[in-house]
């Protein structure tokens, strides 16, 4: 037994369904001692540059854009941006302790995100894995064990566990139970089966839910891009590397711009799009079924919702004459996509409500500001095209500095 607060936890068993992929069960039954650490320390900022370095230098890691877009964020220079950024909100500020991360199961390398944003801040981290065997999270798994076999950082072992486990409402009690900050990803079902274990009562938590994201094209700026095959791979990169799992992938494409002038605008750019997709994609056939299905959904509960014959499904366009919130309850993936098309973004602003995450941007980012600005739920964030995995330490509107530090005064 351990007693943590006021409560007594039963270990016996518990690490049955335990599997270790950093870190074992002594770490974590030292892990309530682990003193709060001092954000953006040096030897902190040192180990993720290490960490970094083996993954830029491991020839698989190179196949993976995810891994190296990775490594390049928790390179030092980034880091020591993040922390003047930090440091220039005055005060003094400490992590909290141990933070207990949930990681989605359908993305691979948001983890890896979740941990470092953790342990830069100045806490340990209890990391539960993807469920799903992704070889990005072997790639970045194995660099981080031979830093931490490194002697200057043989320190930051009893700070990182990574565990997979199967939903096991026990073993999410005891992390729970010993937890300073607990961060849930992975949509609204899996944060209302996590918040059944009970957190201490000065815990934290953070969450973060179902939300999807849209692409606004203009019409005029896209005809006018020098580099139009650079554009149709950028959209690759925000969609299918992710299979559009990720909250940030657009699964809505809004077209701004003359209507009567769409047509020749749209056909090129989902034909280079489609030519990116017949090179670097690779489909299973439950995906093809998973597309008929979804589009047969959204036109039977949906008003004028058509399909847009393609070459193949590779690519399946979904147009629709109304902006229902109703179709965003059967997006798909692995390249659905829904279309319309608009003469103003204010058009936008029945379905950007709490569910909306970001919107990707083929033109002037500032054309969203009158949308942003009507006091719509939604918009947490405005990037151009290629951009939309690039993770930072503001995330769905909250700012991770100061919810996973506390203040001093």
């Amino acid at each position: 037994m351990r007693r943590s607060g006021g409560a007594v936890i039963l270990m016996e068993g518990i690490f049955k369904g335990l599997r270790f992929e950093l870190g074992d069960e002594g770490i974590i039954g030292r892990m309530p001692g682990l003193p709060a650490g001092v954000p953006f320390e040096e030897s902190r900022i040192d180990f993720l540059n290490q960490v970094s370095r083996e993954l830029l230098a491991d020839r698989e890691a190179k196949g993976y854009p995810d891994v190296v877009t990775f490594a390049f964020w928790i390179r030092k220079a980034g880091m020591e941006h993040e922390r003047r950024r930090f440091l220039s909100r005055g005060g003094l500020r400490m992590g909290r302790g141990v933070v207990f991360h949930i990681a989605p199961s359908n993305v691979a390398v948001n983890y890896a995100y979740s941990f470092a944003v953790g342990f830069v801040l100045g806490n340990g981290g209890i990391v539960r894995l993807p469920s799903k065997e992704f070889p990005q999270v072997e790639i970045i798994n194995r660099a981080i064990k031979k830093v931490l076999e490194k002697r200057e950082y043989e320190k930051w072992r009893d700070s990182i566990v990574f565990v997979r486990y199967e939903r096991n409402r026990e073993i999410n009690d005891y992390f729970s139970s010993i937890c300073d900050v607990r961060v849930i990803w992975g949509g609204d079902s899996t944060i209302g089966e996590i918040r059944k274990s009970e957190l201490p009562a000065r815990a934290g938590e953070i969450t973060f839910g179902d939300r999807y994201s849209l692409c606004v094209i203009d019409a005029e700026a896209y005809m006018g891009a020098e580099d139009k095959d650079r554009l149709a791979v950028d959209f690759y990169n925000d969609t299918y590397l992710t299979d559009q799992n990720a909250c940030t992938s657009p699964r809505l494409v809004c077209w701004l711009g003359e209507k009567d002038k769409m047509g020749h605008v749209k056909e090129l750019f989902w034909e280079r799009l489609w030519k990116v997709v017949e090179e670097r994609y690779v489909f299973q056939p439950v995906q093809y079924v998973d597309k008929l299905v979804n589009c047969c959904m959204a036109a039977a509960k949906a008003e004028g919702v058509h399909v847009v014959r393609m070459r193949d499904n590779r690519i399946v366009r979904v147009e629709v004459e109304d902006l229902d919130p109703v179709i965003q309850e059967y997006r798909g993936d692995s390249g659905m996509f829904y279309e319309c098309e608009i003469g103003d973004v204010m058009e936008l602003a029945p379905i950007c409500n709490g569910k909306v995450q970001t919107v990707v941007m083929v033109g002037d980012k500032k054309r969203m500001e009158p949308l942003v600005m009507s006091g719509v739920k939604g918009i947490d964030r405005v990037v151009e095209v290629g951009k939309s995995m690039e993770f930072g330490f503001v995330w769905d509107g909250m700012d991770l500095g100061e919810r996973l530090t506390r203040e001093i005064v």
